[in-house]
């Protein structure tokens, strides 16, 4: 009894959504499987290029750029047999990696993208602005737009801009004047998303929908006034202190995360930024529900400036990481301010020392905070360089009655033992000392 081809049944649009997670060059492929897989892939409406697919080929010694120039090919001639089909998604990844490949070949696949009224374009990486039609700025079937350019010179500004249904940009290597264009223009902005951009300045941009804003690698123009993000719900910032500082974000009353990576900086002691007032960067972020802080800068923050702050009431996850070292006075400080904190992720640098004085703090702070019921310690190294530390943290919560989770997270890569016989022996002192003390561990890579 012949062997029933229960996909080749199914209805095209259930196979269009299963070919809408592969790559476009094995969908094309699927035209050989019979006469009903000969046209299906014509139809797609997100289409996938990616050229990191002849990396592979590359290795078999064949020409690096006749590579290119066929895979270009293709994508164009598998345009050309779809032309009347409109499309949802049009992706291209990795094209930076080949800079072989035919710049005038971006205009055109973009050029169809917008013609066929796309709604989503990813392109990683265009070499340069200038290679963007003026159509994309006017396309007003897009929700989404991701482009990431490779060299913002020469920066070519659109004539006119009118994105009335854009939702998400992603974009990079932007100035200001061309930021300011765009996004006056995009009532609907939800998520927005800044990479290496130069003298940005967000005051004075209605972003009454933005739920999600991204800044990473960015400079800041220096400018009065007060930044408002009403609806924001996530917040990432990576960059300088000073640069989160200076632009001006005033209140996020509907927080609910935020991600901030701090950079080293050189400050003289003449710099008026070296003695700056940077409780208002904890201000902004004090209806969060969940933090996470990163970089040596972090700590000062946290250390300096919290006390200034008011009362983290919504937070209930807090993470210190990569800090140069995490006091005990610094962590009693954090939990005083966030009464209702449930779980506390630290980083432990191994010159870490405990002065008698500060174990008082540490441990009425413990006391006094009835919700916290986990503390995730991150080492780099075998854990015998926290032992100390943890040994201090089970001494702090002597008296609890809740059961409290101490967590190990160690780097597989780690040096020395990861686990030994002297971890158990702890882990059985501590229980003996307080049953209501968990100690374990994980590794992570």
């Amino acid at each position: 009894m012949a062997s029933t081809d229960w996909i080749s049944e199914l209805p095209d649009s259930m196979l269009h959504h299963i070919m809408s997670f592969m790559k476009a060059r094995a969908a094309v492929r699927t035209c050989v499987l019979s006469k009903r897989w000969r046209r299906l892939w014509a139809s797609l409406q997100r289409l996938h290029f990616d050229f990191a697919e002849l990396e592979i080929i590359q290795k078999l010694c064949w020409n690096r750029k006749e590579l290119v120039r066929i895979y270009s090919e293709f994508i164009s001639r598998m345009l050309q047999e779809r032309e009347s089909i409109d499309v949802h998604t049009f992706d291209v990844q990795n094209f930076y990696k080949f800079p072989d490949a035919d710049d005038e070949r971006e205009w055109e696949w973009i050029s169809y993208a917008v013609n066929h009224k796309a709604r989503v374009i990813h392109f990683a990486t265009i070499y340069e602005w200038g290679n963007l039609p003026q159509s994309i700025y006017t396309c007003s079937s897009l929700e989404e737009l991701h482009v990431f350019v490779e060299d913002p010179y020469p920066m070519i500004h659109p004539s006119s801009v009118s994105l009335p249904r854009l939702r998400s940009l992603d974009l990079s290597c932007v100035d200001h004047h061309f930021l300011k264009l765009i996004l006056v223009q995009c009532p609907a902005l939800e998520s927005l998303d800044l990479a290496y951009c130069s003298g940005i300045d967000l005051r004075g941009i209605p972003f009454q929908k933005l739920r999600k804003l991204t800044v990473s690698c960015c400079t800041v123009l220096s400018a009065a006034g007060k930044l408002s993000l009403p609806s924001l719900e996530s917040f990432y910032f990576e960059g300088s202190m000073s640069t989160l500082r200076d632009m001006g974000i005033e209140s996020m009353p509907s927080l609910t995360y935020a991600y901030a990576y701090f950079y080293e900086e050189v400050y003289e002691e003449t710099d008026a930024s070296f003695n700056n007032d940077n409780s208002k960067i904890l201000n902004a972020l004090t209806n969060a529900s969940k933090l996470e802080f990163y970089g040596f800068e972090a700590a000062d923050l946290l250390h300096k400036d919290l006390q200034k702050c008011p009362t983290f009431f919504n937070l209930a996850e807090l993470s210190i990481n990569g800090c140069a070292t995490c006091h005990s006075d610094m962590i009693a400080r954090m939990l005083e301010s966030s009464p209702y904190l449930q779980k506390l992720t630290i980083s432990h640098n191994e010159s870490h020392k405990v002065l008698n004085r500060e174990r008082t703090a540490i441990k009425g702070a413990f006391l006094k905070s009835m919700y916290l019921d986990t503390i995730e310690i991150k080492v780099w190294r075998d854990y015998s360089t926290v032992k100390p530390l943890i040994e201090e943290l089970a001494d702090s919560l002597e008296g609890r009655s809740k059961l409290f989770n101490i967590i190990l997270i160690i780097h597989k890569y780690a040096d020395g033992p990861i686990i030994d016989e002297d971890f158990n022996t702890l882990c059985s002192s501590l229980a003996q000392q307080n049953p209501q003390i968990k100690l374990s561990y994980k590794l992570i890579t």
